[in-house]
């Protein structure tokens, strides 16, 4: 378990770094695109091609940082208001339910990405999988975080005290 651990927090400083990379990438290529269209008056087409698929790198790559830091938005009324031993059971079954979604999405997007191997994106010309990668590979990375998440909350022991307005 602390191997798995271990691992998988070396594979999110990685992609922490990655995402930091294409979120610069990006920054610059907006930068150029609106200096070429709106300075120059000739616009770069392709700026806008790269820009729209690293913003979804991005967006899949974090949403799995994120998910080992839990820090997705969630609507926590319920977890305010249960006793510590149902919130511990309560959030082993969100968890096993993110399991459950993003292995349905590793599923489908990599369907998908199979699917669309053969069109092409529309300046570039490279093969749209590599844009519908970013589905599985993001989805991947979430799945991972979220069984690190439930091994964390396994090996935890210590319950939690509870708060003002626990139910009982």
């Amino acid at each position: 378990m602390n191997l798995y651990l271990k691992f998988i927090d070396r594979l999110n400083t990685s992609i922490k770094y990655i995402v930091s990379g294409m979120l610069l990438v990006l920054a610059i290529l907006v930068f150029l695109q609106v200096i070429t269209r709106f300075v120059i008056n000739v616009p770069l087409s392709w700026t806008e091609e790269i820009a729209r698929y690293l913003m979804v790198y991005i967006v899949f790559l974090g949403s799995g940082l994120a998910m080992r830091a839990q820090q997705h938005i969630a609507i926590d009324f319920l977890l305010d208001v249960i006793s510590a031993k149902n919130k511990k059971r309560l959030t082993y079954f969100i968890l096993w339910v993110c399991v459950a979604f993003f292995s349905l999405l590793v599923f489908f997007g990599t369907h998908l990405t199979l699917l669309v191997m053969s069109q092409s994106t529309p300046t570039l010309q490279y093969s749209m999988a590599f844009a519908y990668a970013a589905v599985p590979i993001g989805s991947s990375v979430m799945l991972l975080n979220a069984i690190a998440v439930l091994i964390d909350l396994k090996k935890e022991r210590v319950v939690e005290a509870e708060t003002v307005g626990d139910l009982k």
